[in-house]
């Protein structure tokens, strides 16, 4: 297994885990446990505490929460989009131990459903 994920932002790379001191801190703050908080990654702000806990202990330049949400800017602003972003963070929950493969793999068939559901109803 990795020891964490990995993404570039702007040339930069960033390192994403999110350990057991974090993982309670993080289902603190979202006030659910971490597999219930994934219904909610749509919210901006829901995404942006799965990429502050995962990252404060990976990267010494991210402090606070707003260095994550300039991260997201400029990860959009690269080219990347939320969407993306969203299913990084099912890769950072299966490299942290939180997510099993087989979950994992339920997960993106999901996903890959209703990217089609999506273009079919755009088409």
């Amino acid at each position: 297994m990795k020891p964490f994920e990995t993404l570039t932002v702007c040339g930069k790379e960033y390192n994403f885990k999110i350990t057991a001191a974090y993982a309670v801190k993080l289902e603190s703050e979202l006030k659910t446990d971490l597999m219930s908080g994934l219904e909610k990654l749509a919210e901006v702000g829901t995404l942006a505490k799965y990429y502050f806990y995962a990252a404060v202990s990976q990267n010494d330049d991210i402090k606070t929460i707003d260095d994550i949400y300039q991260l997201i800017d400029d990860y959009i602003t690269d080219g990347g989009t939320m969407d993306e972003l969203q299913r990084f963070v099912i890769e950072i929950m299966l490299t942290s131990g939180i997510l099993t493969k087989e979950v994992y793999d339920a997960s993106k068939k999901a996903q890959e459903k209703q990217k089609e559901a999506l273009q079919k109803f755009l088409n």
